[in-house]
C-alpha cells in the first residue's frame, strides 16, 4: 500500500512539476521587454510624426462577384466608383482619418450607394490600420508599465492590459511574435497571427491572418491581410494592402493602393 502511495506521489510530482515550470514568471522583465521593444521595427523610434497618401482600392477585386451576374452594370459602377478619391492619414497615436471628395450629379439612389461605400471604407481602414499600427507603432507596452510575462519552453507570453482590453502575447526566445489575442469586458475577442521579414532595422510587420468573434454571428470576421512596403522619406510606408477572408459568412477580396504619400519626421 505504501509503495503505491509512493508511486502515486512521484508520479503527481512528475506531472505538475513540469506543468509549474511551464509558467515561470520571468525575473528580468524589464530587460527581456526592452529586447523585444528593440528587436522590431518602429516607426515611431524612426521619426514618424504622422503620415498621409491616396488610396486607390481596386473595383475590378471588390466587384469581380457581381460582375458575373451583370458585367454591364459593374462597368456602369467603375465608371462611378473610379472618379472617388480617399485619403488617408495616421498619426502616432494610431488613429486613421479618411477623407474623401463629393460626387456632384448623382440621383438619390446612387448617393445613399456612395454613402454605405464610404461608411464601409471608414469601418475597414479604421480596422486594417488599427492592427498595422500594433505592430509598427507599439507591438508591446512601455518597458516599465503593468504586465506579466512568462516563459514557457521556447517561448515567451506577456499579459497585460490596453484600455479595457486585455492582450496576451505569444512570442519566441527570437522575440517573434506568433499570436496575439485581445479580449474586451464585452466578450469581443480577436486573434492575430502575425508574420514578418527582417530588415536592418528589425522585424517588420508583412501580413497577418485575424479572427473576430462577438455575441453578434453577423459581425464575425476571417481576414488574411498581405502588406506591401514603399520608402518614403526613408521610412517604410504602406505601398498596398490585400484583404481576403470572410464577414458575417460573406466572402471578403480588397485591395488598397497607396499613392503620393507624405511624411512628416521629427526634427
Amino acid at each position: 500500500m505504501k509503495k503505491t502511495v509512493l508511486w502515486f506521489v512521484l508520479a503527481v510530482c512528475c506531472i505538475l512539476v513540469p506543468t509549474l515550470a511551464n509558467a515561470q514568471t520571468v525575473a528580468n522583465k524589464q530587460q527581456v521587454l526592452g529586447q523585444a521593444r528593440k528587436a522590431y521595427y518602429n516607426l515611431k523610434d524612426e521619426g514618424l510624426v504622422d503620415f498621409a497618401c491616396s488610396v486607390t482600392p481596386n473595383w475590378e477585386t471588390l466587384l469581380a462577384k457581381e460582375r458575373e451576374a451583370n458585367p454591364e452594370r459593374v462597368d456602369a459602377a467603375i465608371k462611378t466608383l473610379s472618379q472617388l478619391q480617399f485619403n488617408a492619414s495616421l498619426g502616432t497615436d494610431g488613429k486613421v482619418k479618411l477623407t474623401h471628395n463629393e460626387l456632384s450629379g448623382q440621383n438619390e439612389k446612387t448617393k445613399n450607394e456612395l454613402r454605405q461605400i464610404y461608411s464601409g471604407m471608414e469601418q475597414m481602414a479604421s480596422e486594417v490600420f488599427a492592427t498595422w499600427s500594433m505592430f509598427m507603432l507599439h507591438p508591446f507596452p512601455e518597458v516599465t508599465s503593468e504586465y506579466q510575462l512568462e516563459a514557457p519552453p521556447r517561448e515567451y507570453r506577456l499579459s497585460y492590459k490596453d484600455g479595457t482590453a486585455s492582450i496576451v502575447t505569444t512570442m519566441g526566445r527570437d522575440f517573434v511574435i506568433t499570436n496575439l489575442q485581445a479580449t474586451t469586458p464585452q466578450s469581443e475577442s480577436s486573434t492575430y497571427q502575425p508574420r514578418f521579414t527582417k530588415n536592418s532595422k528589425g522585424f517588420l510587420f508583412s501580413s497577418y491572418d485575424s479572427s473576430y468573434k462577438s455575441a453578434s454571428p453577423d459581425d464575425a470576421t476571417q481576414l488574411s491581410v498581405l502588406i506591401e512596403y514603399q520608402e518614403v522619406s526613408g521610412l517604410q510606408i504602406i505601398k498596398q494592402l490585400n484583404l481576403t477572408g470572410t464577414h458575417g459568412g460573406s466572402p471578403v477580396a480588397v485591395e488598397l493602393g497607396f499613392s503620393n504619400c507624405k511624411v512628416t519626421k521629427k526634427p
